[in-house]
């Protein structure tokens, strides 16, 4: 017992040593750590947007040529990559059956014709039977007006007319019978005439090959749907890439953005082409939801072949000749350092207003009175919107040296869309076309401005980091836009601080 409590003794008073040993080097360490800034300097240059995708090389105009008809391949005059003109021969299907057709449908149409003639020789001797009979007929009317023969020999002879009446109606009828069964057969020789032509398998466009699916000697078997036989890729000079963009980025996407791509073919060559289309048609894959977006490209030389797989940067947003700091610079906070960028760049999210300040004023020059129109259409502008939105309107006030402030937030696209017509419609009624046409430059200014966030900067002095506070615009995987702020070019501000601590 006494050795167990001498040995649990021993065992707390090292430990005991031990804290205050480690406590005195963290002190020590702490009181000879040295925080030492990597500084980067705020320069101008380009700031890009970009979304990343990929997707297949292909012609802008691809052609499946099929056979309409079955038969067996006789002559093959393409292959792969030969390139073809409009109306080129590239595949004749044994065409003996279908001359056999032809020759049958001409037989055919012969015979109708031949009894088309006789039908109409018998039409000619009906109508002259009739004829004739009209005259007896007449004649025998003025005899029995002389008592000279008996009423009915007149009798007969109306009779014998009206016979021939009937005979001529019936070879009428046969004649036309005989007409449209010549139209019949017309129509049949058409069509085993088309179907020989059909035999013969033509490019209906300028292009190449690219693919080739029978061989010489293979059946055609052409039923319910037709058998693809060549596929030719008009104008390789240009093509085009199917990328798949996800829902989330696809709003940013707009026809004509610029675009850059790469293939593994050529990894050391960037390729450039534009938006030319955002499909509406949505691929549901495993809930995962995407668009097709096209993307056009000159292919010059013809190094880019169909199929191949595109790595495609779309750039949805471009600022040239900007402020810019790296992004690690907008990112960076000092230890123990409040949390405020990150309130503000909330409070500066909200929204989208338009500033009518006194500089603006100057700007568009208004003239006492149109300053005076103005006060008033805000005012009343004012009382309309809270009447209808019950306090929600959007704030329009007096701002700052001498100007109004319309803030534009909350509510949805719609409300904030009608109150931007509505201030459109006012500023029309009371600025000039120039001074309108000013306004609306300004106005778009303003709208850049707005979409920017609002940020937190740091440089040094004497080794103490210093806050700047800066609206931040566009970002790219190195670079951030740098709005507005009280930072220029050349200054240094931190991206990353280390802390070393002395042995």
């Amino acid at each position: 017992m006494l050795k167990n409590l001498w040995v649990r003794r021993t065992l707390l008073l090292v430990g005991a040593v031990a804290l205050v040993f480690v406590a005195l080097r963290v002190i020590r360490g702490s009181d000879a750590s040295k925080v030492t800034y990597e500084l980067a300097a705020v320069d101008r240059g380009t700031v890009e947007r970009s979304i990343n995708s990929s997707g297949a090389v292909a012609a802008l105009v691809t052609v499946e040529i099929g056979s309409q008809i079955s038969g067996q391949i006789a002559e093959l005059n393409a292959d792969f990559n030969t390139q073809v003109k409009k109306g080129d021969l590239l595949a004749i299907i044994d065409p003996q059956t279908y001359r056999s057709r032809v020759l049958s449908a001409e037989a055919d149409l012969a015979v109708a014709n031949a009894t088309l003639g006789t039908q109409k020789a018998n039409l000619e001797k009906a109508r002259t039977t009739l004829a004739q009979a009209k005259r007896d007929y007449e004649r025998q009317q003025q005899l029995a007006q002389q008592q000279l023969i008996a009423v009915a020999e007149v009798e007969t002879g109306r009779k014998t007319v009206e016979l021939a009446e009937g005979d001529v109606a019936i070879a009428e009828a046969q004649v036309r019978n005989s007409t449209a069964a010549i139209q019949t057969r017309q129509a049949s020789l058409d069509q085993a005439r088309i179907d020989l032509s059909r035999t013969e398998i033509r490019s209906p466009i300028d292009g190449i090959v690219i693919q080739r699916a029978v061989d010489l000697g293979q059946t055609v078997a052409a039923s319910l749907q037709a058998p693809v036989l060549f596929k030719i890729a008009q104008d390789m000079s240009q093509i085009q890439i199917e990328a798949h963009v996800d829902e989330a980025d696809i709003g940013s996407i707009q026809p004509e953005n610029e675009a850059t791509f790469t293939v593994d073919a050529f990894p050391n060559q960037t390729f450039r082409g534009n938006v030319f289309q955002v499909r509406l048609a949505a691929t549901n894959t495993q809930n995962v939801v995407t668009y097709s977006v096209m993307v056009h490209a000159p292919n010059p030389r013809q190094m880019l072949l169909p199929g191949m797989t595109a790595n495609v940067r779309i750039i949805t947003d471009r600022r040239d000749d900007v402020l810019r700091v790296p992004n690690d610079a907008s990112r960076f906070q000092p230890t123990g350092a409040s949390p405020a960028a990150a309130q503000q760049g909330g409070q500066g999210g909200q929204g989208g207003g338009m500033m009518m300040q006194g500089e603006m004023m100057a700007e568009l020059g208004l003239t006492p009175e149109q300053q005076e129109k103005m006060q008033k259409a805000f005012q009343e502008l004012t009382a309309q919107m809270q009447a209808q939105n019950q306090g929600a309107a959007p704030a329009i006030g007096g701002g700052g040296g001498g100007g109004f402030r319309v803030q534009i937030g909350g509510g949805n696209n719609q409300q904030a869309q009608a109150m931007r017509n509505r201030i459109e419609n006012m500023m029309s009624s009371i600025l000039t076309p120039e001074q309108l046409e000013k306004f609306r430059q300004m106005r778009g200014r303003g709208g850049q401005r707005a979409a920017a966030r609002a940020g937190t900067l740091w440089t040094l002095d004497r080794n103490t980091p210093v806050e700047h506070q800066v609206r931040l615009g566009v970002s790219d995987d190195r670079y951030t836009e740098v709005v507005d702020g009280d930072v220029k070019e050349g200054d240094q501000v931190i991206v990353r601080s280390r802390t070393e601590v002395r042995k």
